[in-house]
Parts: C-alpha cells; structure tokens; sequence
C-alpha cells in the first residue's frame, strides 16, 4: 500500500523565522545606538559592522526569495496542482505586510523628526550652554579667589602667630574667607611646618611645589576636585612656602563634563540634523526590509503548509483514477484536513473492493459467455459428426453391399469437421493461457516491416503503405505479441479488400493524462462493417467469416489491454474501416 508522505517543516520553520526576527531586533538594540551617537564621525568599527549586517543579512533572504519564485514559476509552468492557490496567497502576505509595515515606519520616522525638531526649537542648547557658563564661572571665581587670597596682605598679618598658636590662626582665617579648606606651611627645607583644615586636600609629596608659585592644577581625587594656591611668605622673618586650597562640591568635575558632553552632543544634532533624519530614514528602511522579507518567506511557508494536502489529494484522485488503488493519503491527526483525508481513505478502499468484485464477477460473467459460445461453437460440427456417423451405421444395416458409396464422403465430413474442432480448441488455448507481457523498448516500424512483407506475395496483392511509420518509432511492449498484433489485423484488412484494395499504416505521437503514446492507424478502403454488428467486433467467438474463429480480435483487444493501451475503430460501409491502437512510447536509458 502506497502512502502520500511529505514531512512538514512549518513548525521548524517558524520557529526559525522567529528566531531570526529576534536576532535582527537585538542587532538594531546594538547597533543603532552607536550610529546615532557616532553620525558625526566618517568612519567606525560600529557603523562599519552595522552596514555589513544591514546589506548582507536582507542580500541573503531577497536570494532566498528569489529561489523560491524561480521554484514557483517552473512548478506554474509545469501545470503543478496548487501553484495558482500559492502564489494567491504569497501575494496576500506581501500586500498584509506592506500594508502593515508601510505606515508604521513612516508614523515614526515622522514621530521622530518631530520630536528632535522640537528639542532644537525648545531652548535646550541656551540652557546647556548657561549652565556650563555658570560652571565655568563659578571655577574660575574660586581660582581669582583662592589666589588673591593667598597674596592678600590681610593672609600674610594671620601668618604672623601661626607658629605660637595655629589653631587660633585657622579659626581667624575661616572667620576671613569660610572658602578656604585647608593651608598647609613648609619651611624651605621642605619640612611641613603646620596642617589645618580638611585632610582630604593635604599634600603629601613636597618635591611636587618646590619650584612652583601660584594657582596648581586641579587634582581630582574620590569624586572631589582639589584647588592649591603656592605663595612664598616671609613668617617671623623666616621665609615659609604657603599652600592654601579649596575643596570643590561634590561630582562638581562630572557634572561639568556631563554639561559639556552634552552640549557638545546637541550641537552635533543641531549641525547634522538633515543628515539625522537621512539616518533615520534609512535606519527604519533597513530594519523593516528584512522583516518585510521574512513576512514573504513565512508566506511561502504557510502557502506549502496548505496546499500540500491540497496536493495530496489531487495525486491521490490521479493514482486512483489510473486504476491504483492502493493509494493511501496521510495527515496529522488533529490537522484540519485529517477527517476528509480518512474519509477519502475509506472511499477509496471501498472503491478497491468494489473493483475486485466488480473484476471478479465480470470475469465469471466474460467466462459464462465464453464457455456458452466455445459450447455452441463445439455443437455447430458435432451435429454433421453425427448425422454422418448414423447414415454410416443406417446404410450398414440396410445395404451392407452399399456401404461403399457413401462411405469415403461421410468420413471426410466427419474428418472436417473434427478439423475443424481442432482449430477451435486451439485457438480458445491461445487465448486463455496467453502469457503475460514481457516489456522491452523496440521499434515499431522494424516490426511492421516484418509483417508487411509477409503478405507481399506477388504484383497482385494490395498495397501495404507503411510510409507513416516512421524509423525511430520506439514502443515500450513485447515484441512477439505486438507482431501478433498487427498480423491479425493487417490479415483481416486483407480479406476485406477488393482487387484495388490498400492498406495504410502510420503513427502519431500524443499525449493522454500526461503520458505520451503512439497512435498508431491500420486504414483499408474494405468493404467496412455494418453498423449492427460493431459492437459484438471485440467478443469472443463473434466472426463475419465462413472459416472464422472469432478468437483473432478478442486476443488483440487483450494483447493491447495487457500493454496498458488502448484500441477502437471507425468503419464505414462500403468506404473502409481504420483501427487505432493507443501504445505507450519506450524510452532508451542512457
């Protein structure tokens, strides 16, 4: 029993189609915020990759997909069920899709010009910009400050009781400027003198001032940032190195970077903003192109998914319509299609045991029929059989002495008719035990060549036109019976001609269910068959002939049967009779 198998790759499919929607979302999170952020710069390792990936990956699935309409286009061309159903509904995804995709990417492409337009015509860069002013200025102040301060004659005075009493000294310059946040003395020695204020801003490596006088450059240390102000001060009449210093506030030097950072960014926007919303554009034409492709590939999917027990079906009703009944159509259980697939599948077994009963009671039926006419064919000679056998013994018992004369013609009646039996049963042998065929591929017009000439028996006998057979005229048959074949019925067209009689023989290729055969002609201008007796031509033991079996036909009509062809004729009376005979046509392996 044969089965329509076919193993679906719909579910594998898509989970590999979302699979790979998910890759290209986390790809567009990756990448896009680099591009974004480097649009200023000509060339990067980020927007190199992401342009590699945005050409390459959509390149792959457009091959894909061209693949698959190069497919679809030679299944259409081939005539293949399903394909007009396919490409419906491939064309419905892509519209679904275009229609989807289309207004979603310019509603935010539009939501984003928007957006960015809004942000550069709000006021932000003033703002930015103000702000780092402010952060400026306010460093700069502590700078002027922290250094006016150090060279102010009011610091030197305080330095006068710092070696007494530093604490006091400390307290009176906090009372002066509550800014300062730490001073530090050396003596020229480089030995530190006095520390006060917060340890946080202390100087530990000396050798680092020893040259230098004025304001130091800032040191950025656990989130504070540290200002240092060097001025050499004459103490008690000792030279001293003094270093007073500020702590800033807190993330001071990160907000600072922040604000300039971020101005720096928005003048970027500002100055390439055409060239953003390029970006942008394109960004969302390469993100919804390959999704847009998926969406056609998914379609393509889906399209196989149903119309493959579409296709099953329609092979199935192929098969069983050539006579095979052992196909079986297969489906999940549970799919849509699963109980017109059995039910379908029961029909045809129903229809397979139908046949074989139907075959089995027409062959007891074709036997019946047969064994009554072989029955009567066998009782038409045993009837002179017997009249001549009782006159023989009727004479003996009347005139023994005259025996003689009837004797010689009795015998021969009843050694004819015995003849006669004989050919009978012959003929019924050959048809009931004819072999089966033994196919090979062999050219036609060889053996109507043979047969021809086997009834060219001198310038009088009809002409036998085989001109339409053309070399090369290869059939997939048994030789000898398809000899058989042609003998009997070129035989019987030559008993049907007169004295101008003609015999023309040809074949035609054709092309039946999408197979192709030879079409094959025996045409005579005979004296045709009358319109009552055309449907008994085929039967067994059914002859027009004085000498006829009645087998001839029968066993041609069985000899093409069994080459799964086909044969029929037109006749009309007094103008000629064509028989036509369907054959397969027979390939040469190569």
């Amino acid at each position: 029993m044969k089965f329509a198998r076919g193993k679906s790759v719909f579910h594998s499919g898509f989970f590999a189609l979302t699979l790979i929607i998910i890759l290209l979302i986390i790809l567009v999170l990756i990448f896009s915020q680099q591009i974004l952020t480097n649009i200023s710069q000509r060339s990067t390792s980020a927007n190199t990759i992401a342009l590699v990936i945005i050409i390459l990956f959509p390149a792959i699935l457009a091959l894909i997909i061209v693949y698959e309409i190069v497919m679809l286009v030679r299944d259409r061309a081939k005539r293949k069920p399903g394909t007009k159903l396919k490409v419906k509904l491939v064309l419905f995804f892509v519209f679904i899709s275009f229609l989807t995709i289309t207004p979603l990417s310019l509603l935010s492409v539009s939501f984003i010009q928007s957006t960015i337009n809004f942000w550069l015509q709000a006021g932000i860069g003033d703002a930015l910009q103000g702000g780092l002013n402010i952060a400026l200025n306010y460093y700069r102040s502590r700078v002027t400050g922290l250094k006016r301060f150090n060279e102010s004659r009011l610091f030197c005075k305080l330095l006068e009781n710092v070696s007494s009493n530093p604490d006091l000294v400390w307290e009176q310059i906090q009372e002066v400027n509550s800014e300062i946040g730490f001073i530090q003395i050396y003596d020229m020695g480089g030995r530190m003198v006095v520390f006060r204020g917060d340890r946080r801003g202390r100087l530990m490596d000396f050798a680092s001032i020893r040259d230098k006088r004025g304001i130091l450059p800032k040191i950025e240390r656990e989130n504070i940032s540290i200002l240092r102000s060097v001025e050499e001060h004459d103490i008690g009449g000792r030279h001293y190195i003094v270093v007073t210093g500020m702590i800033l506030p807190k993330d001071f030097d990160r907000s600072a970077r922040n604000l300039t950072e971020s101005l720096e960014t928005f003048s970027q926007l500002n100055q390439y903003n055409r060239l953003f919303k390029y970006v942008i554009v394109l960004f969302y034409f390469f993100f919804s192109l390959p999704v847009f492709l998926l969406v056609i590939l998914f379609g393509f999917m889906v399209a196989d998914e149903l119309i493959k027990p579409i296709v099953s079906l329609e092979e199935a009703t192929r098969r069983v319509s050539e006579g095979d009944f052992s196909f079986r159509v297969l489906t999940r259980r549970g799919d849509e299609l699963y109980m017109l697939a059995e039910s379908f599948n029961k029909m045809i077994g129903e229809l397979e045991a139908s046949r074989e009963k139907l075959l089995h009671a027409e062959k007891i039926a074709a036997w019946q029929e047969i064994a009554q006419r072989l029955a009567h064919e066998i009782r038409n000679p045993l009837t002179p059989i017997k009249l001549s056998a009782q006159r023989i013994l009727r004479k003996y018992e009347v005139d023994p002495d005259g025996l003689m004369k009837i004797l010689p013609s009795a015998v021969n009646a009843i050694i004819s008719e015995v003849n006669n039996l004989d050919t009978l049963l012959k003929e019924f042998r050959e048809f009931a035990r004819l072999p089966n065929p033994l196919p090979q591929v062999m050219d036609l017009r060889e053996i109507v060549e043979e047969v021809s000439a086997i009834f060219a028996g001198g310038s009088d006998s009809p002409i036998v036109d085989i001109s339409g057979v053309k070399p090369g005229t290869l059939l997939m048959a048994d030789p000898v019976q398809i000899k058989q074949v042609f003998n009997n019925l070129i035989k019987n067209a030559m008993d049907a001609l007169g004295s101008d009689g003609r015999i023309v023989v040809r074949a035609d290729m054709v092309k039946k269910g999408g197979k192709d055969y030879w079409r094959v002609q025996i045409k005579d201008n005979g004296v045709g068959i009358d319109e009552d007796v055309k449907d008994k031509i085929f039967d067994p033991y059914f002859t027009t002939k004085e000498d006829g079996t009645g087998l001839g036909l029968a066993i041609v009509e069985r000899i093409v049967f069994d080459h799964n062809g086909n044969i029929w004729f037109e006749s009309k009376r007094g103008v000629g009779t064509t028989f036509f005979i369907d054959l397969p046509v027979g390939e040469i392996d190569e």
